[in-house]
């Protein structure tokens, strides 16, 4: 009789497959090149690498053509895939190791991550919005915050691009944006296997293989997982472990050569996640709830750090699959190249979350959510041997958001007969909200002289949104317990109903001066809009007003920099100054959904009017010796409240919103540093170590809310042996090494308690990895 494999099975035989091909393949490149005459020509490549203190270049497409990094005339952080996979970056999330002025959290547990650069971007945790910070991954705008809770791996480099850049990359980055790319066919076989076993029994997996199909086919397939034996959080009262990774994804490109001018290359991934979610805590919400009927005394509070929580028996789940496919074709005439970029994206989520972080009935978030959009960017890229280079294009994009979230609020308003008891009070919402963006841009470097470029670049943007649903009151209890238990009980009450459509436009334009002032020394200034597009806020509404449209958010920014080298290519200072002026900026605000004090405290989504953000920031890359690298980077802010904001919608706020008042996600200071040291030991094996850390500073999560977190750092390290002529490395890693326990997140619960998400505890973890080159 057959068997179907477990899940599980799959997963390890398909890794296994990969693994299989690796070794076949690479014995098929050696061809008659003798053994020995390529292990000497391998020795000579990394030891000329190691002992060199010149700092490499790498080359990005932030002007959508490839440059130098420093040759750039933006404020940007590019790193390539090998320290992207040193510093154990596997989620979008972890990109603000990479960079300091990049602020990212999860304002759910894992389902909803939010990125600002400089302070802007966004804080609403609802899945149906998007941030201010554009994320692109291979050429393609994620619209959704679902489209990058999944794993990031064979990675050829990222690009942070930090102001607004709405003249290229249109709406939803007047905070910046990010380039992910990943990595692509290679023209001769080659490929990797990289595993490594951690603390709580996790084993991690990725594979890659690449080459040639024939003479105009190259392809990449790559994989990765993650599987967690046991979870990092432990409940209290029933000994439930809570924290379990299970996810992974698969990417094939292929790379066809159509003709000597024609290239398509074809994008399919898939992505899927089954963890068991981690749950916020909370220390002091059995101080703000009134006496119950029932004992709740030592049984709802939990202690800092976050590995000892309270869930309350609650099946916390997660059912996240998601997958699409891009085609970038290029045509290359003679003076100019045509880009087409199509692309579709599906994301779907089953999940329940304990959301208020104790045991009772507040708050505790059943997510059932589908998400699609598809795109068609068109673009001519003129060849730069003139003294002008220009770029004209345009895109139109569609995407559909469908909702069916719940929230049970039984044990908040009074309705609870035992702690633990649930699905009397909920508000449960339907609704479908549907996008459409089209724009038309044009950027032009006009060079003055063979020093001076003016740039300048213009951008038009048409963008609709509707939305269509409701929040319901099924049981009818809450509406009945909201007005002091009175008045006919009435099932499927309806608390908010909304059903409109909006439409917005906005021209973003940016004017800077270039000024080479020695060969590795450049100076820039820019003058430049972004613009975030309106949107509806989504969770589900107690009240009427709580659901509405929140206009669209501009952004101006004024910015000096400089990118320069000294000693001989050996020391790196980039340094910028900014000041951005933005009105109408999209804020979550903690409000009472009632008359104060009367009613519960709920979020909301509203315009602050006027607000502003001075800042500094800088990176020093430097090669004192041979073999040693640092990296040093920090950002100073000051992020404040311009205009007062009074109330939203007439909802009062939980805290006023006053002049000079701290702005949301945007800390005073951040800074990082990555400090790598590598030495041969013998003829071919290098030893290497690396440290990293990053600090911030207090952070405030929403307006109208004085809750902080932040004020701590997580130290990264690595120490290893590898054979660059063999293709092994094996080391030693650890994340959060001094086992610091920060708040990462933390908002003011609907009692007042303070709902805190905390940093996970120290791993230490053993990585094994194998690469295949072909010998020349």
């Amino acid at each position: 009789m057959s068997r179907v494999m477990p899940r599980a099975e799959r997963r390890w035989a398909a890794l296994l497959l990969v693994a299989s091909l690796v070794p076949a393949t690479a014995l098929g490149t050696h061809r008659h090149t003798s053994s020995t005459t390529a292990k000497e020509r391998d020795r000579r490549t990394w030891r000329a690498r190691a002992t060199h203190r010149r700092l490499s270049q790498i080359v990005v497409t932030a002007t959508r053509r490839a440059k130098p990094a420093q040759d750039v005339a933006i404020a940007l952080t590019a790193v390539n895939g090998s320290e992207v996979q040193s510093l154990r970056i596997q989620q979008p999330l972890n990109l603000s190791m990479l960079d300091p002025s990049l602020s990212t959290m999860n304002a759910q547990t894992d389902s909803t991550p939010l990125f600002l650069l400089r302070g802007i971007g966004l804080d609403d945790f609802n899945n149906n919005n998007s941030s201010g910070v554009g994320i692109y991954l291979d050429g393609v705008f994620a619209s959704f915050p679902g489209f990058l809770t999944g794993a990031m791996y064979d990675v050829a480099r990222i690009e942070i691009l930090k102001g607004p850049q709405g003249t290229l990359y249109g709406k939803n980055t007047d905070g910046g944006a990010i380039n992910i790319i990943s990595a692509q066919p290679t023209k001769q076989p080659s490929g990797y296997l990289d595993v490594s076993y951690s603390r709580w029994n996790t084993v991690d997996a990725t594979g890659a293989v690449s080459g040639p199909l024939n003479d105009w086919i190259k392809a990449r397939l790559a994989g990765t997982m993650t599987t967690q034996g046991e979870g990092y959080q432990t409940d209290l009262t029933t000994g439930k472990k809570y924290g379990k990774l299970d996810r992974g994804g698969a990417r094939a490109i292929f790379d066809l050569q159509l003709n000597a001018n024609t290239d398509l290359n074809l994008n399919f991934h898939w992505v899927y996640d089954h963890s068991t979610p981690s749950s916020p805590s909370t220390p002091n919400v059995e101080t703000l709830i009134p006496s119950e009927p029932f004992p709740t005394a030592g049984l709802m509070d939990s202690p800092p750090g976050g590995t000892l929580v309270r869930v309350g028996g609650l099946p916390l789940h997660k059912d996240d699959i998601g997958g699409g496919t891009a085609a970038t074709l290029n045509v290359r005439f003679k003076s100019f190249t045509l880009t087409s970029i199509s692309a579709y994206d599906y994301f779907s989520d089953h999940s329940l979350d304990n959301y208020d972080g104790y045991p009772a009935a507040d708050n505790n978030w059943t997510k059932n959510f589908q998400q699609w959009q598809w795109s068609q960017e068109v673009r001519l890229t003129s060849k730069t041997s003139g003294p002008v280079d220009w770029i004209v294009g345009a895109i139109y994009s569609q995407n559909w958001y469908h909702n069916r979230d719940a929230l049970d609020w039984t044990f908040v308003y009074g309705l609870a007969t035992f702690m633990t008891q649930g699905g009397l009070a909920i508000t449960a919402e339907n609704f479908v909200q549907r996008e459409q963006s089209a724009g038309v841009y044009a950027n032009v470097d006009t060079h003055l002289s063979s020093r001076l470029t003016l740039v300048t670049g213009l951008r038009y943007s048409h963008d609709s949104a509707s939305f269509d649903g409701a929040t319901v009151d099924p049981t009818g209890l809450l509406t009945y317990a909201a007005h002091n238990f009175s008045g006919p009980i009435v099932p499927n009450t309806i608390l908010a109903a909304l059903n409109e459509s909006r439409a917005n436009q906005n021209l973003s334009y940016r004017v800077g001066l270039n000024y080479q002032f020695r060969p590795q020394m450049l100076l820039y200034g820019s003058v430049a809009t972004g613009y975030k597009s309106g949107i509806y806020y989504g969770q589900p509404a107690q009240v009427q007003v709580d659901w509405g449209y929140v206009r669209p958010e501009t952004n101006l920014t004024s910015e000096l920099g400089f990118k320069s080298r000294f000693l001989d290519n050996s020391l790196q200072v980039d340094m910028d100054v900014f000041d951005s002026v933005i009105r109408n900026r999209q804020s979550s605000l903690s409000l009472w959904a009632g008359p104060v004090g009367t009613q519960p405290l709920i979020a909301g989504l509203g315009n602050l009017p006027q607000s502003r953000i001075d800042g500094i920031e800088a990176e020093i890359d430097w090669r004192p010796i041979r073999g040693l690298l640092i990296h040093l980077a920090a950002t100073r802010l000051d992020a404040r409240v311009t205009e007062t904001l009074v109330n939203d919608n007439g909802l009062a706020l939980f805290t006023p919103v006053q002049v000079g008042q701290m702005l949301p996600d945007a800390p005073n200071f951040a800074g990082s540093y990555v400090v790598s040291y590598e030495h041969p030991i013998t003829q071919d094996l290098i030893a290497y170590t690396q440290v990293n850390d990053r600090y911030v500073s207090d952070i405030h999560p929403y307006l109208g809310d004085p809750t902080t977190f932040g004020h701590g750092h997580d130290m990264g390290a690595r120490v290893g042996v590898r054979n660059p002529v063999q293709g092994w490395d094996v080391s030693l890693w650890s994340t959060n090494l001094t086992d610091t326990r920060p708040m990462t997140y933390a908002f003011a619960g609907s009692e007042g308690q303070r709902v805190s998400f905390y940093q996970m505890p120290r791993s230490i973890g053993i990585e094994f990895r194998y690469a295949f080159e072909p010998r020349r």
